[in-house]
């Protein structure tokens, strides 16, 4: 009798989700043009200082980001660009070499905006375009009734134009079907299970790149 009320609650969600996203569904991600030109990829950052951001504000300044968490996120974002068939003329590494080429020359000079720091990294490299990953906030799964909660942020900036051709600001936590009946797509390709970080972080990665043509 108990799963069987569970089962018809199931039901009446479902029908009021759909009924609820024929309506009120979020636009899908209209994907842009795949940037022609060489494309230079950086690896992620976990800023702990609003000055340290392109864009926006962080919900907590001086909280940091552990290494293994930027690690997982670079092997994340890599495979997607390499699922995507996107070609990149410099990867991490050699974009982390420019970064500490612009460091050197600007020491014991005046701080720099983070806009101008990645410029000048960009201008270092064999690149048009240089795509500049940001982690602002991470949060794993906790039992209790914790979700997971991830944001991130990915511009792409056009070197030779100095200007941000697109930015992607995804911000997450993940919340029960009760709580918000337009999740339901969300819902269901999750398992009907509470997911970690690293899942959150992978759907942002993935509808960022798409965004942006990547």
């Amino acid at each position: 009798m108990q799963q069987r009320t569970i089962l018809n609650v199931f039901l009446v969600l479902c029908v009021l989700a759909l009924a609820s996203m024929a309506g009120c569904a979020p636009k899908p991600i209209t994907a842009q043009p795949r940037p022609l030109g060489n494309i230079a990829v950086a690896a992620f950052t976990a800023p702990k200082y609003n000055w340290e951001l392109l864009a926006g504000y962080l919900p907590e300044e001086g909280k940091g980001v552990k290494p293994e968490i930027l690690t997982r996120l670079d092997a994340n974002l890599d495979q997607t660009l390499r699922s995507h068939g996107v070609r990149v003329a410099a990867t991490p590494a050699a974009t982390r070499q420019c970064q500490e080429i612009v460091v050197f020359e600007r020491a014991g000079k005046s701080r720099e905006s983070a806009w101008a720091y990645w410029l000048n990294v960009g201008k270092c490299l064999p690149a048009d375009f240089i795509l500049v990953p940001q982690v602002l906030g991470w949060k794993e799964l906790e039992g209790g009734g914790n979700p997971a909660s991830v944001i991130i942020d990915l511009f792409l900036l056009d070197v030779k134009a100095e200007r941000v051709v697109n930015r992607y600001h995804f911000d997450e936590t993940q919340k029960a079907l009760s709580d918000n009946l337009l999740d339901m797509g969300k819902f269901v390709r999750r398992g009907g299970e509470w997911v970690g970080a690293d899942v959150l972080a992978k759907e942002g990665i993935e509808a960022g790149l798409r965004e942006m043509g990547l």
